[in-house]
């Protein structure tokens, strides 16, 4: 979906503008960018209307005049965010642009942890979330997969690569993996092996890595994989 806007992007924040002498600007793509930062940081149920104000050093009635209500704002956030998550290519096997999809999706909620918070919290209806679905949904469908299963998958995929990056980003990226490991170390050091042989023995090595790229790819392949195969893994 085309948007002149950059979610990556960190423009330079009014308050700094304002103590280096220069005068102050307000656009939309401002107060989406300040809006987006917010968030991240604070969580997007902490996002009001006169939080955002006092953050870009206006009055709240100002960002009325950008924006009708929070619900448009975060429509705004929306469509900034996804305009950088885009649809692999076609292949000749659905799974691997469905896995890639969903690689991406990751990539782009782990830097911007508002994204899981809109879809997880929120009713998006911008028109790229539809793009996406309808576009993935046809891959699967020309793939042999019928339009059932096709959705059951997409979203059985989408909640565990939310549920992945709500585990993940307070584990290993707002500290480092090592740190992580470590601390499962630890841990597993004042465990008794009589009662926990297993944590204790065979798995300890695995346990340090359940935050990590490996455990990402390990369940999103076998929720693919399982669908792919024909296999009814169902109770």
């Amino acid at each position: 979906m085309a948007t002149d806007f950059d979610a990556g992007a960190k423009p330079e924040s009014p308050s700094t503008a304002r103590r280096a002498g220069r005068p102050r600007r307000l656009t939309i793509e401002t107060v989406v960018s300040e809006a987006i930062r917010h968030a991240d940081e604070q969580g997007l149920t902490e996002l009001t209307m006169p939080q955002l104000a006092r953050r870009l050093g206006v009055g709240t009635m100002t960002l009325y005049g950008y924006v009708a209500n929070k619900q448009e704002l975060i429509d705004h956030i929306a469509t900034a965010l996804f305009a950088d998550l885009e649809v692999p290519d076609p292949c000749d096997d659905w799974r691997r642009q469905v896995g890639e999809y969903f690689r991406r999706f990751r990539k782009a909620a782990l830097a911007h942890p508002s994204l899981t918070g809109l879809l997880a919290n929120g009713r998006i209806t911008i028109p790229a979330v539809f793009d996406h679905l309808e576009t993935l949904l046809g891959a699967m469908r020309t793939g042999g997969l019928g339009t059932e299963d096709a959705v059951r998958l997409f979203y059985s995929s989408l909640c565990f690569t939310i549920g992945e990056v709500q585990w993940e980003a307070p584990r290993t990226h707002a500290q480092s993996p090592v740190t992580y490991a470590q601390q499962w170390h630890e841990l597993l050091a004042d465990l008794d092996p009589h009662a926990y042989p297993l944590l204790t023995g065979p798995a300890a090595a695995h346990l340090g890595t359940v935050s990590s790229d490996e455990q990402f790819e390990w369940g999103l392949w076998r929720i693919i994989a399982a669908e792919g195969s024909g296999a009814d893994v169902r109770r």
